[in-house]
């Protein structure tokens, strides 16, 4: 029977916290397999996971924290795993306890790492040849202080697949890091496969997605709604852009009204086909974009509208991410004059 891995010289048993329910499909049998190899330490919570992408192919991508609100640079244990192969592609142990000074000596880690990876996958052992055996430095935030996780690195080569493979060892013989089937570019210096275990790689690439995000929303609230209900009257982009639950939101008395989708367009159209409403151009706005703001799947945007000049109107839009892209599925507005739109 093949051993399980242990991720410290010492049996750690798993969190009894139950995971939460599954947000994504079989999420349980990656973990499974995962734990079949690897123990999770105890203390560490189940907090996320999600779907991403190493070198080109889908993965897994697991969190487990002390603390159950967002800490990223914090204590965290995470792991990836391939979504076809079930392969795990690498692990992480944020503890500030490896803050420790004492480092093991390079013998006993060159040892440890060696037995680790036999044990867990014995042909990807057998082809790496070991580069080097130094210290590898790593910061996190632990209780609002910097803290320096230290252990000693055993960097490997695989000439069969031109890639790279290292376990990193802390001073009480626990394994801290693993990772495997790294692409680099020698060229540039610098990595290819993404970073998904190491925060400080994970927060960026955060700030460039929605970036991109906020991008992709703007062009489509610019083209389904301020273009589409308003200015160029193109009814037919409005349902590209808004769900076809999506309802404006309206405070009426203590009551609260929905001025459904196919409703709205209605609108829209009776105007666009009245010359005389067209001619006023109680639709005709400037715009301005005062908030864009994401979070993963949902987001939500402040519009400004003007009329020669006039604050008009004041929209709060909400978004989802749904399977084919971003449609929005509320509004509620502020009337800076009474019935701006003669509606």
């Amino acid at each position: 029977m093949k051993k399980l891995l242990l991720i410290t010289v010492t049996m750690i048993m798993i969190s009894s916290k139950p995971m939460a329910q599954d947000s994504i499909p079989g999420q349980k049998d990656y973990l499974n397999e995962f734990q079949k190899q690897v123990v999770i330490p105890s203390g560490y919570h189940f907090y996320s996971v999600k779907k991403v992408v190493a070198d080109n192919e889908s993965a897994l991508l697991f969190r487990y924290q002390k603390d159950r609100n967002e800490n990223k640079n914090g204590e965290h244990f995470s792991f990836i795993i391939s979504e076809n192969e079930k392969q795990i592609l690498g692990f992480t142990y944020m503890d500030k306890k490896f803050s420790n000074s004492k480092m093991i000596s390079k013998a006993e880690a060159k040892k440890i790492a060696e037995t680790f990876l036999r044990q867990l996958d014995n042909s990807l052992a057998k082809e790496l040849k070991n580069l080097w055996i130094e210290q590898h430095d790593e910061q996190i935030i632990a209780n609002d202080k910097e803290a320096i996780i230290s252990g000693i690195k055993y960097k490997c080569y695989r000439a069969a697949t031109n890639d790279y493979c290292w376990v990193i060892v802390g001073f009480d013989g626990a394994i801290v890091t693993f990772e495997r089937n790294i692409k680099w570019d020698n060229t540039a210096g610098k990595r290819i496969t993404e970073k998904w275990l190491h925060d400080s790689w994970v927060i960026e690439k955060d700030k460039i997605d929605v970036s991109s995000e906020q991008e992709v929303l703007k062009t489509l609230l610019e083209t389904t709604f301020l273009n589409g209900a308003l200015n160029d009257l193109n009814t037919e982009q409005m349902s590209n852009g808004f769900h076809p639950d999506f309802a404006i939101l309206i405070a009426d008395n203590t009551n609260l009204k929905r001025l459904e989708l196919p409703v709205w367009i209605k609108i829209v159209e009776e105007y666009k086909n009245d010359v005389k409403k067209v001619k006023s151009g109680d639709r005709n706005l400037e715009y301005k974009f005062d908030l864009i703001d994401v979070t993963g799947n949902a987001a939500v945007v402040k519009t400004q509208l003007f009329r020669k000049g006039e604050h008009v109107i004041t929209d709060y839009i909400s978004l989802l991410k749904f399977e084919n892209g971003w449609q929005a599925v509320a509004k509620v507005s502020n009337e800076h004059i009474r019935n701006p739109l003669k509606m």
